[in-house]
């Protein structure tokens, strides 16, 4: 059968067939089908040269919902809905849509709806305790107003048809006690015969007293403060648990007051409770907290009350309330001071060392009117002290503050000193703990004493008094000595059979840690050798034991716990000076071990001692002193250290004494004077006797019986 050729179709056929899809389209007729396929459709242009028509494309869906309701889950159908909105196709078939979320969200939901409810319930728990709290608070003050409202009415109505006001006038201007005018009161016929009109058990002579006073006050103008309890002043916002606040305040005169006297505690204590700004301020009382706070238990704090974030609180209301306007108040400069040992607590001592600046700044300028001389030279003595002990200590830069040329504590009455000290830990110590002498303002003055000489040590050192000559040296060195010697015996006696205070303790390693830094120069000079060089390092290592030494004595009597952070810098400076100059005894490995101990017990409260190991270590391994196997153990979970965390601890990358600067301050022929000044200065027979260890010429031999009984001692502590 013979084959047909396809006839290809001509241009006037395919513009016929596109015209008319095409007139077809635009006439809008209803033949939409057939439009569409001959517009989608296709010439092949094979041989056959037919028209194919396009295959239909599948609807692609909107928009597909993550999760899809319960009703197209059923369904097994793509949803287009999200909650709350209805999906399309249960707005079509009037069902009702319900979102339903996967089980693991729905559980992490539900986790987390708990932790906010619990959150909240413990929230809500404190606010009515508090509530409860304040209410009784109320209702006892109400209680109390109206019994002592009624009784000392009757008694003014005695009193009044008796004739005796101006004479209680007159004995209220003379400055008379309200006990002594009490007992004046109760002698008198007619009083002693209406008295029992009051009950027993509301016969107090001193609210009587109190009742005239408040009416004289009001009728003859004596000028007295009318404050009613309605108007105290609010010291912080942080908190209104007056219990969180009385153990904060016996924290900080606990273990921070006795050691950095910064103001005079009675007179603090008098203004907080008398709402007078004098000696008070919500700065100051701030600082303290946030000081306190590193000393707190966390099992003393509510269940949802995190230390370092109530720390935190106070730190920032602290920094609020010293405005521009107060700088020069004596508070704000003592605000600023404690704000120094609260951020260098917290391990961020570049900020602190900038209110420790702004402190001594505004001490110069500050207003002290109204001040009590004794407050004032607590205060002035107190920061001057603080400053050189964290220059000498830190060594934030080789700076000599100015310190005021007057009398230590000439206006202080040291003999009546009646405050006492007991071992203050935690809430309800104050109850059942006894207490002893704290001695702590006549520490306070010795202290004053050592950091003058230390400040003289400073100016020697970094160049201010020209060039560090041995006479120079050897009469700061000389005394260092008288210092120690002249101590009352109170202050001397260390053991820890007798169980000193601990800031007694740590003004005795204050002590040995300057006399350490004091020499130390001189063995890095280069300029001694023989004899001369060895007793230096004798001296050095003697007074870097006593110091361990009495660093066990605080550990084994009030834990390291409570190491405020400048003693912290003390550990490293003593055990910087074993290890360098008596590796042998004791074992390097048992001074670093010991030494890392402290730390890592004082860490707990104060994130300053993190570095200050970190930094230890290094200086052990370049000493080439063997760590201890337990390292890890003792310094708890390994973290590095970068430089801002450094900085933050020392304002510089390194701990150590800068003796790089202080040598080049040093008389090049230093050496050939140093033997007979030093049998001129330090053994002159016209000199205080001085302790045996001192007592013997820079040429004899350093080996003695008492200094290996002193290497045995230090051995024997550090191995325990």
């Amino acid at each position: 059968m013979p084959s047909h050729r396809p006839i290809v179709p001509s241009d006037t056929m395919r513009t016929n067939v596109l015209g008319d899809s095409s007139s077809a389209t635009a006439s809008g007729s209803g033949n939409t089908e057939s439009a569409t396929g001959a517009s989608s459709g296709r010439w092949d242009s094979g041989d056959s040269g037919a028209f194919h028509e396009a295959p239909k494309k599948r609807r692609a869906p909107g928009a597909v919902a993550a999760i899809a309701c319960i009703e197209c889950r059923k369904a097994r159908q793509k949803c287009d809905g999200s909650s709350p909105h209805t999906c399309t196709r249960c707005q079509t078939r009037h069902l009702e849509c319900c979102y339903e979320p996967h089980t693991k969200t729905r559980k992490e939901l539900l986790l987390q709806e708990i932790a906010n409810l619990k959150q909240d319930n413990t929230r809500l728990k404190t606010i009515n305790r508090e509530f409860i709290s304040d209410a009784n608070d109320l209702k006892e003050q109400h209680q109390g107003l109206q019994d002592l409202h009624d009784w000392q009415q009757i008694i003014l109505d005695i009193l009044g048809r008796n004739g005796h006001d101006r004479d209680i006038i007159k004995k209220l201007r003379a400055g008379e006690s309200s006990e002594s005018i009490a007992r004046w009161l109760c002698q008198q016929q007619h009083i002693s015969s209406q008295l029992h009109i009051v009950p027993p058990e509301d016969r107090s002579l001193l609210d009587i007293v109190s009742a005239f006073e408040h009416h004289y006050r009001r009728e003859d103008g004596l000028g007295r403060d009318r404050r009613s309890d309605t108007m105290r002043l609010r010291w912080t916002e942080v908190t209104a648990s007056q219990t969180l606040l009385g153990h904060l305040f016996d924290l900080y005169f606990t273990w921070v007051h006795p050691v950095h006297m910064l103001f005079s505690e009675i007179h603090f204590i008098e203004s907080f409770r008398t709402n007078n700004e004098t000696y008070c301020s919500p700065a100051l009382v701030n600082a303290m907290c946030a000081m306190a706070c590193h000393l707190v238990d966390a099992s003393d704090l509510e269940e949802d009350v995190d230390v370092d974030t109530l720390a935190q609180a106070f730190m920032n209301q602290a920094r609020q309330e010293v405005l521009p306007q107060n700088y020069t108040l004596l508070t704000s400069v003592q605000a600023l001071a404690v704000m120094y040992l609260a951020d260098l607590s917290s391990g961020k001592a570049r900020s602190a060392t900038g209110y420790l600046r702004a402190s001594v700044e505004f001490l110069k300028a500050a207003e002290l009117d109204g001040q009590s001389p004794a407050a004032r030279e607590i205060s002035l003595w107190g920061i001057q002290t603080l400053n050189t002990s964290s220059t000498g200590i830190t060594y934030q830069k080789l700076y000599a503050p100015e310190l005021p040329h007057m009398a230590r504590f000439q206006h202080v009455d040291i003999q009546s000193d009646k405050a006492v000290w007991r071992f203050y830990r935690t809430v309800g110590d104050q109850r059942v703990l006894p207490v002893r002498p704290s001695h702590a303002i006549m520490t306070a003055r010795y202290q004053a004493a050592l950091f003058r000489i230390i400040h003289e040590s400073l100016n020697l050192y970094c160049g201010l008094r020209g060039v560090a000559t041995a006479e120079g040296i050897l009469n700061t060195y000389r005394r260092y000595l008288d210092w120690e010697h002249d101590l009352p015996p109170i202050l001397k006696i260390v053991d820890v059979e007798a169980q000193p205070v601990p800031h007694i303790l740590f003004l005795h390693i204050q002590y040995h840690v300057a006399v350490v830094q004091h020499l130390t120069p001189l063995l890095q000079s280069g300029f001694f050798e023989g004899p001369n060089l060895q007793e230096l390092r004798r001296l050095v290592i003697q007074h870097a034991q006593s110091g361990v030494e009495l660093l066990e004595h605080y550990r084994r009597l009030y834990s390291a716990r409570y190491l405020i952070p400048l003693l912290c810098f003390c550990i490293i400076h003593l055990g910087d000076a074993l290890i360098r100059y008596s590796p042998e005894e004791p074992p390097a490995s048992n001074t670093v071990e010991f030494s890392l101990m402290l730390l890592q017990q004082a860490s707990v409260g104060f994130p300053i001692c993190g570095p200050l190991q970190e930094l230890f270590k290094r200086t052990a391994v370049d000493c080439g002193a063997k760590m201890p196997a337990n390292v890890d153990e003792i310094t708890g979970p390994l973290r590095s250290y970068g430089v801002d965390d450094i900085l933050d601890a020392c304002t510089r990358l390194d701990y150590k004494q800068p003796v790089d600067q202080s040598t080049r301050h040093i008389d090049d022929n230093i050496a050939v004077d140093w033997p007979s000044k030093w049998q001129e200065i330090v053994n002159s027979p016209n000199q205080p006797e001085t302790p045996r260890s001192t007592r013997r010429t820079m040429s004899t031999s350093t080996t003695s019986s008492s200094g290996n009984e002193q290497h045995m001692r230090i051995a024997s502590l550090l191995n325990r």
